[in-house]
């Protein structure tokens, strides 16, 4: 195809037709610059899909994140609950000076059991290293910013509280009470008698029932915040793949 367009403009020039000439190099100019610029958009274009694609499947991971956390914390307001439940049933035992019983010996450990939320952040990571702004929907883009940064920050906040305070610091007096220190299982008071008259411990368990009431509702509205945003998600998935 070169060679024959080689060959015309040799015909024309020796045939000393420069006008036809001029008419048809500005045409072979044209062509030139037409197949840059389809090039150049065909590039865009791959580039702008690339984009696409990496936007919809992070959005995919971040909604599958999300119900992992929901998993996660509903696991915990369950250990919460049965963390007040057996801090009661001992209460209750105290304060109505029942006798010992070995059935007690597994709430004692269930008072302080708490594992640790440890919130799925890969998919916000990934959006932060790539731009938070590879999220094209703006209202989609501000509500992952507030509940990775706001709500979801109080959560890992009030979450290293638990752990570091209501559990670690309360670690000396486990040990000073009960015969084998063991959170995850049963345990046997040293002396029943003097367990139910020490006030650090009835003290610690009041004061454990009025720290996991808060968790719970916190646990709870996190659970809110995070359907929320997966319903987001979902709806942008939705408008994008159709």
């Amino acid at each position: 195809m070169i060679n024959l367009f080689k060959k015309f403009r040799k015909t024309l020039l020796s045939e000393n037709k420069f006008s036809r000439y001029i008419v048809y190099a500005l045409g072979e100019i044209l062509l030139v610059v037409v197949g840059i610029l389809i090039a150049l958009q065909i590039n865009i274009w791959n580039e702008n899909r690339k984009k696409e694609i990496l936007e919809l499947s992070l959005l995919k991971e971040m909604k599958s994140n999300l119900m992992s956390d929901i998993s996660d914390i509903e696991e915990n307001i369950y250990f919460a609950e049965n963390g007040i439940k057996s801090a009661n049933i001992i209460l209750k035992s105290f304060e109505n000076n029942f006798p010992y019983n070995d059935s007690l010996n597994k709430y004692y450990g269930k008072v302080p059991m708490t594992p640790k939320f440890f919130m799925t952040e890969n998919a916000y990571n990934s959006i932060n290293n790539v731009g938070i702004r590879t999220i094209k929907n703006d209202s989609l883009r501000q509500a992952i910013t507030n509940h990775y940064q706001i709500k979801a920050a109080w959560v890992k906040v009030w979450n290293d509280a638990e752990w570091n305070t209501q559990i670690q610091d309360h670690r000396n007096l486990y040990r000073k009470l009960f015969k084998k220190f063991n959170f995850w299982g049963d345990l046997v008071p040293l002396s029943y008698q003097e367990l139910s008259k020490n006030q650090e411990y009835i003290n610690y368990l009041n004061n454990r029932t009025g720290w996991l009431n808060p968790t719970i509702s916190m646990y709870k509205k996190q659970i809110i915040y995070s359907k929320r945003l997966i319903n987001l998600i979902d709806v942008e998935l939705k408008n994008r793949e159709d």
